[in-house]
């Protein structure tokens, strides 16, 4: 057996450190200890902040309890994990990601978790809403969080009084940022720095706002123009509907009124997410639609943006609303395109789930519900810069949290229009879709309309495809 696991571990590309997870030298050395396998998809500094979580596992419940998790940081988590479980030798634990418990659970790759966790007290209240039903699908529970998100608008509040004047004349408070999708696309206006070259082109020197930045949050609009993209009941996709459409051609009106050539050629020069160059940190674009990790990267790219009035030292002892006048940036709801729709947000997270046929279930979600302690879960969110799953949540995680907006993304977690991926097992593939029909919109090589009808009968057909097979294997 040891052979076996060793090959596949190999066939996956995964370092001697993930052999040694199996093989005996690791379990040598934690004798009558379980040793307990968790694969996890982050790097860098948030693997080292996980690595922290299960270091105090191991140094105390674990130890309690003789379990030993040893866990493994690695690219492609996901089909890593699929692999090794259709091997017969999957990892105990898998960090994975939100949109894949519908697909995990109906390929009956995943354990559903209902008994443990109301044996470990971990029932509905214990969760928000949005995030204990991300982590179900058709009557069970298939995963609990590590990490969850919501995201809003970040907006550079010293740009905007810098712009002032521009915000003024188009009757805007540069005091404030958009409350109405139509404030918001007058703020971007006024806040663009577009030339004219020689020869009469667009130049533009920064944005007040665009749709695509990130590019990957176009896949959730259409929840602020009031659509959940799929029918539960029916098993439909939406993605013809008015309002959805609708949210495409408001990706579109960017492009239209900036140029397509110009914004192209604008956003070609920007950097990546998590360097120097970002375009917000830059302020290459004023504001953008970003998640409360935004405030870790600000600190480590561009500490000077969390140091306005004062030095950082200073905002000991004070009041989030004291430390938020230090930073050059806020953060508040995204603004909807429908009257009175208010708090509108996608909820995200990174699911903990236990792969079908692990050798230590019991023991697996002795971590797992660890890490969903209140004083775990709150040191894990406060050390990612994330807000909290669970329904309650301490002042002192508000107060000392290190992103002082983390109320914004707190309450958009609790409100009743806090959206998560649609339950449905293709949606991956549904999300890749509506990525290339948003590129295809806003570069003007497609009409909306069109696009997303294309997508929705490829998709439709797809699923159902994908629903008649599993029903031709739960016969066989």
């Amino acid at each position: 057996m040891h052979y076996i696991r060793t090959t596949i571990l190999t066939l996956l590309g995964l370092t001697a450190l993930a052999v040694m997870a199996f093989g005996g030298r690791s379990v040598e050395s934690h004798k009558g200890q379980v040793v307990v396998t968790y694969w996890e998809k982050w790097t860098g500094k948030e693997a080292e902040q996980m690595q922290q979580i299960v270091n105090d596992f191991n140094q105390s419940v674990g130890q309690q309890k003789g379990i030993y998790v040893q866990y493994l940081s690695m690219s492609s988590v996901d089909q890593k994990t699929l692999v090794a479980t259709a091997a017969g030798v999957p990892p105990d634990i898998a960090g994975l990601w939100n949109s894949q418990v519908a697909q995990f659970a109906t390929i009956n790759a995943v354990e559903p978790l209902d008994d443990l966790a109301a044996a470990h007290g971990i029932t509905a209240s214990y969760y928000k809403p949005v995030y204990w039903e991300g982590c179900r699908f058709n009557g069970h529970l298939w995963a609990l969080i590590s990490t969850p998100a919501t995201i809003a608008l970040h907006y550079n509040k010293r740009l905007m009084l810098e712009r002032a004047d521009s915000l003024r004349k188009a009757g805007l408070d540069p005091n404030r940022p958009p409350r109405t999708l139509d404030e918001l696309d007058r703020y971007a206006q006024a806040l663009d720095m577009v030339e004219k070259t020689p020869n009469g082109q667009k130049r533009i020197k920064s944005a007040g706002y665009l749709p695509m930045e990130p590019s990957w949050m176009l896949t959730y609009i259409p929840y602020w123009f009031g659509n959940k993209l799929f029918d539960e009941k029916t098993q439909k996709l939406t993605l013809t509907d008015p309002d959805i459409v609708r949210a495409f051609e408001w990706v579109k009106s960017y492009s239209v009124r900036l140029g397509k050539d110009s914004m192209t050629e604008f956003t070609n020069g920007f950097g990546q997410f998590a360097s120097p160059q970002n375009p917000f940190l830059v302020g290459n674009v004023v504001m953008t639609l970003q998640g409360p990790w935004t405030a870790n990267y600000v600190e480590d790219l561009k500490p000077s943006m969390n140091r306005w009035k004062f030095p950082k030292e200073k905002e000991k002892g004070m009041s989030v609303e004291e430390r938020r006048k230090n930073y050059e940036w806020g953060a508040a709801p995204f603004p909807s395109a429908v009257p009175g729709l208010t708090d509108v947000s996608y909820a995200s997270f990174d699911t903990l789930m236990i792969p079908r046929g692990a050798k230590h279930k019991q023991e697996a979600f002795e971590f797992i519900a660890y890490v969903n302690r209140q004083d775990v879960m709150e040191k894990l969110n406060s050390l990612h810069c994330k807000n909290s799953p669970l329904s309650q949540v301490s002042e002192q995680f508000i107060r000392n949290h290190p992103n002082p907006y983390i109320s914004v993304f707190e309450e958009l977690a609790r409100s009743k229009n806090a959206r998560g991926v649609p339950p449905m097992p293709i949606w991956p593939e549904v999300a890749d879709e509506l990525g290339v029909v948003a590129q295809r919109v806003y570069l003007l090589q497609a009409e909306p309309k069109e696009a997303l009808q294309d997508a929705q009968n490829r998709l439709q057909e797809k699923y159902e495809t994908f629903l008649e097979r599993q029903r031709l294997r739960a016969k066989s």
